[in-house]
């Protein structure tokens, strides 16, 4: 069990001789090039024993920082994930397994004790601990003879977690790499190390690099541009245009663009705690507004079919118009429901003010298309000829002709075929 302790609950709980103050004890240090993170390891000389001490640092301007032992990829590591309590003063060390490249599991088949040190100061945040039968793990161990063992590090984005929690959920890291770490220069007096200003003898940086995948912006981006953008064009296009054809142009592109969005969406979902088992409220209301959206577009492109074969209304029409003014606002309101699931709530503030600015534009073009009907409907009264404008509902109207020879009659034209 994982125990966050101060200096007297440590000292009681691990009954030695040995005091736990930060020294100058014999330690391998390494500190990545780019400053992120700091650390240093101390193995104890003690052939029986299989703890280690360490200390790891980095700026408190990252959500999280986290060093990783026993590969130089994130399968069957170790991790030491670093980030700051709801105090902000104070740390949580969270001790991880990662089996591939996704979000580590948080493990409780370790023993680690924050010791003296660890904290928030100075705009930096410092995990000073010791870990009991840590030297191995499922899937991996470390040799205190290897010269040449692998690490990585890794750093979260800017903010701050602010939990107390060992399975917070975290975002992708912004920065990462690998190095390797002489071990045998490590072995010394149990204590925990120094914090590391530079690489040891025996330390060296293998790699550095900067997260590029975009997947999770690009499905937020994706699903909005369907959502707020196209399908309410999608709409002017068929009020004030008085296009069928651009209509189901637009709505078929609108939805091409929402599904490449949701298997964006899917992909992502498998690199996080929080979403790999589908459980969230995002996720389910997002497949079914998936499945509503493949429908409606189905179903409008059924009743466009059959219209041009019979120039007749068609029992489709207005189970499409529905489920239309349904996908559309419920998959707005499932954005809002996907930042807070990334971790990424502040976006909300952006999306409600695209919204407002999409409501706007709508309103002004729906203004002066009912300005352009009334105008229609005064020349009418006068005489002139009525401008031919899409009917809204053209099943819910019946026309009728009375009085005439059948051979004199027109065909009913629910709406314009397009052109």
């Amino acid at each position: 069990m994982v125990r966050l302790s101060s200096v007297i609950l440590g000292t009681v709980a691990l009954v030695s001789s040995t005091a736990f103050a930060i020294s100058t004890t014999t330690a391998s240090g390494f500190v990545a090039k780019d400053g992120s993170v700091a650390f240093a390891l101390n193995i104890p000389q003690d052939d029986e024993s299989n703890d280690l001490y360490f200390s790891v640092s980095g700026p408190s301007s990252s959500s999280w920082i986290a060093v990783g032992m026993g590969n130089n990829k994130m399968d069957d590591t170790l991790m030491f994930l670093v980030y700051s309590d709801p105090t902000g003063k104070n740390i949580t060390l969270s001790p991880r397994l990662s089996y591939g490249h996704v979000e580590p599991s948080y493990t409780s088949n370790l023993t680690i004790h924050v010791l003296s040190g660890s904290g928030i100061s100075n705009n930096k945040m410092t995990a000073n601990a010791m870990c009991q039968n840590c030297r191995s793990w499922k899937g991996g161990s470390i040799d205190p003879t290897n010269t040449k063992a692998q690490f990585i590090y890794a750093s979260g984005p800017h903010g701050s977690l602010k939990s107390n929690s060992f399975t917070a959920g975290i975002q992708r890291h912004a920065s990462y790499g690998t190095f390797t770490m002489d071990l045998t220069k490590a072995i010394g007096a149990a204590a925990v190390p120094a914090a590391m200003t530079a690489d040891t003898s025996g330390t060296s940086q293998e790699s550095e690099s900067s997260d590029h995948d975009f997947s999770g912006a690009f499905h937020a981006c994706l699903m909005i541009l369907a959502f707020v953008g196209l399908m309410p064009i999608g709409i002017l296009i068929l009020r004030v245009m008085n296009s069928v054809k651009w209509h189901g142009f637009n709505q078929a592109l609108s939805t091409v663009v929402a599904l490449v969005g949701v298997f964006l969406g899917v992909y992502c979902a498998t690199m996080y705690n929080r979403t790999k088992n589908y459980t969230s409220a995002h996720q389910i209301f997002g497949l079914v507004i998936t499945v509503a959206m493949i429908a409606q577009f189905v179903l409008g492109f059924m009743h466009h079919r059959i219209y041009k074969k019979t120039l007749a209304p068609t029992r489709l029409a207005p189970v499409h118009v529905w489920l239309g003014r349904l996908v559309i606002p419920c998959g707005i309101a499932n954005g809002f429901l996907g930042f807070p699931l990334s971790l990424n709530s502040k976006y909300n503030w952006a999306l409600t003010a695209l919204l407002l600015l999409v409501i706007f534009v709508l309103a002004l073009f729906i203004f002066y298309r009912w300005k352009q009907n009334n105008q229609n409907a005064r020349v009418q009264v006068g005489g002139g000829e009525p401008e031919r404008v899409y009917q809204p509902q053209p099943w819910s109207t019946a026309s009728s002709q009375r009085d005439i020879h059948l051979t004199q009659m027109n065909d009913p034209r629910p709406y314009d075929m397009p052109k």
